[in-house]
C-alpha cells in the first residue's frame, strides 16, 4: 500500500514544508494495534487503504464538483495530498477503533490554518470534509464481504468511531480557520490604522508607508482618493460599519478613525457609487471628498482636499473638493484675504438680500432674467440690487473682476 504524500515525487518538494501534508516517517499500517473482536473491521479498513489512490482521486473530483471554490482557491496537488493524508489517517483510526490522537488533531489544525490563508471560507472547508467522509463511508460499505453479516453489523458499530473523527477533526479545523481569520483581520485593521496615521502626518513616502500600502492591497504608485468624515460618534463603530459596507464595492478601501474624523483611503472605486453609499451607511456624518491624485504623495494631497471640502460642507451632506474648490480654498486663506475682501463681507452682513442676489446671479450664468425667476423678483429689482452692491462695495458684479471678488467675499462671510 502506498501512503506517499501526493502520490508522486512531483508533489513532495512543494508540499514538504506543510506540516499537515508531510508523509509519515513510517507506515502506520505496519504497527497498528487492533482490539480483540475488531479484526474484521481492521481488515475492511486495510482493504480500502490498499486502493487509497483511486479513492482519493474520486474524493477530489467530488469535492471540486460539489464545492467549486476549492478548484479556485486550493492548488490541485495540495488538495490531493491533504485528502490522501486525512483518509489514510482516519482509516488507521478506524482499524484501531479509537478517536483521533492529539498529534492528529494538530495536523488538522494546520489544514484549517492554511485554507484560511488561501481565502477559502470555513463553510466550504467543512463541506469538503463531509464530502470526503461520505465517500469514505461508502467505500467501506462497498468492501463489505457479501457472505459476512457479522462484519456488516460490526461496521454499524464502527459508525460511532467514524462520526467521532468527523466531529473532532472538523471542530479543530474550524477553530484554526477562525483563529487565522481573526489574526488576519487584526493585522489588516492595524495596517489600515497605521497607514492612516502616516497619511495624516505626511510620512507616507517612507519605506513603512510603501510596505503598509502594499500589504493593504494598494498600488502605491496608482491614483488615490481620500474622504474625510466628521462623525459625532454614538457607539464608536463607524469605521467598522463603513469598512464592512465598502467591502461590497469594487476596489481597495482602508477606513480608520483619526481623532474626531473617519478617514477613508480608496483606489479603483466607482466614485459615484461610493458617494451614494457614504450617507446611506453613516447618515449622521458629514463628508468631504478629495480629488483622485497619483501616488502616496497624491494620497496626502487628496486628504488635504477632503479636509478643505469638509470645512465648507453643510452638516449631514457630502461635499466634493472638485465642486467646492473655491469656497474650500478661500476658507483656508481667510486670514490672508480678510483685508482684501472685508468690504464685501461687511456689506453682506448688513444687506443679506444683496448678497443673495449676487450669488444667485453668479450661479444663473450672469442672467438677470434667470436670477429674477429663481428669486421670484422683477428683473428691474435684480438690476437695482446689483447696482446697489456695486455702489456699496465698489465691485461691479457684471464684470469678471467684480463678480469674482464679490463671490470670494461672500464665501468667506459668516452665515446668518
Amino acid at each position: 500500500m502506498t501512503t506517499e504524500v501526493g502520490g508522486g515525487t512531483a508533489v513532495e518538494p512543494r508540499l514538504a514544508a506543510a506540516v499537515d501534508l508531510r508523509a509519515p516517517t513510517s507506515d502506520p499500517w505496519d504497527a497498528i494495534t487492533v482490539p480483540a473482536g475488531w479484526e474484521d473491521i481492521a481488515a475492511l479498513a486495510s482493504s480500502v487503504a490498499a486502493d487509497l489512490d483511486e479513492l482519493v482521486d474520486d474524493i477530489v473530483e467530488r469535492i471540486v464538483d460539489e464545492v467549486p471554490d476549492y478548484g479556485v482557491a486550493v492548488p490541485s496537488d495540495d488538495l490531493h495530498a491533504s485528502v490522501l493524508r486525512t483518509i489514510d489517517m482516519m482509516l488507521v483510526g478506524i482499524a484501531e477503533n479509537r478517536s483521533p490522537r492529539a498529534e492528529e488533531i494538530s495536523i488538522r489544525r494546520e489544514l484549517g490554518h492554511r485554507r484560511a490563508l488561501q481565502g477559502l471560507p470555513v463553510r466550504q472547508l467543512i463541506q469538503a470534509y463531509h464530502v470526503g467522509y461520505r465517500e469514505l463511508w461508502q467505500a467501506l460499505v462497498r468492501r463489505l464481504p457479501p457472505d459476512s453479516p457479522a462484519t456488516a453489523t460490526s461496521l454499524l458499530t464502527a459508525a460511532t468511531t467514524v462520526w467521532g473523527w468527523v466531529h473532532e477533526t472538523t471542530d479543530a479545523i474550524a477553530e484554526a480557520h477562525r483563529e487565522t481569520i481573526r489574526s488576519q483581520e487584526a493585522h489588516v485593521i492595524g495596517a489600515r490604522q497605521r497607514f492612516t496615521e502616516l497619511l495624516v502626518t505626511g510620512d507616507l513616502a517612507a519605506d513603512e508607508g510603501q510596505r503598509l500600502g502594499a500589504s493593504i492591497g494598494f498600488d502605491v504608485d496608482g491614483p488615490f482618493l481620500v474622504i474625510a468624515a466628521a462623525v459625532e460618534a454614538v457607539d464608536g463603530t463607524e469605521p467598522r460599519r463603513l469598512q464592512a459596507a465598502l467591502e461590497e464595492l469594487p476596489g481597495i478601501h482602508a477606513v480608520a478613525a483619526r481623532g474626531p474624523k473617519v478617514i477613508l483611503t480608496t483606489q479603483r472605486m466607482d466614485e459615484d457609487e461610493l458617494i451614494r453609499l457614504l450617507p446611506a451607511t453613516l447618515p449622521e456624518a458629514t463628508f468631504g471628498v478629495g480629488m483622485e491624485r497619483p501616488g502616496l504623495a497624491g494620497a496626502r494631497e487628496s486628504l488635504g482636499d477632503a479636509e478643505r471640502a469638509l470645512e465648507v460642507a453643510a452638516p449631514g451632506t457630502v461635499a466634493r473638493f472638485e465642486d467646492e474648490w473655491l469656497s474650500a480654498t478661500l476658507v483656508r486663506s481667510g486670514p490672508r484675504l480678510s483685508e482684501v475682501l472685508a468690504t464685501g463681507v461687511e456689506t453682506a452682513a448688513q444687506h443679506p438680500h444683496l448678497a443673495e442676489t449676487v450669488l444667485v446671479f453668479a450661479d444663473a450664468g450672469f442672467s438677470v432674467s434667470e436670477t429674477a425667476r429663481q428669486l421670484s423678483l422683477h428683473a428691474n429689482t435684480v438690476s437695482y440690487r446689483l447696482d446697489r452692491w456695486h455702489a456699496l462695495t465698489g465691485w461691479d458684479p457684471r464684470t469678471f473682476a467684480g463678480l469674482s471678488r464679490s463671490v470670494a467675499a461672500l464665501r468667506l462671510a459668516p452665515e446668518g
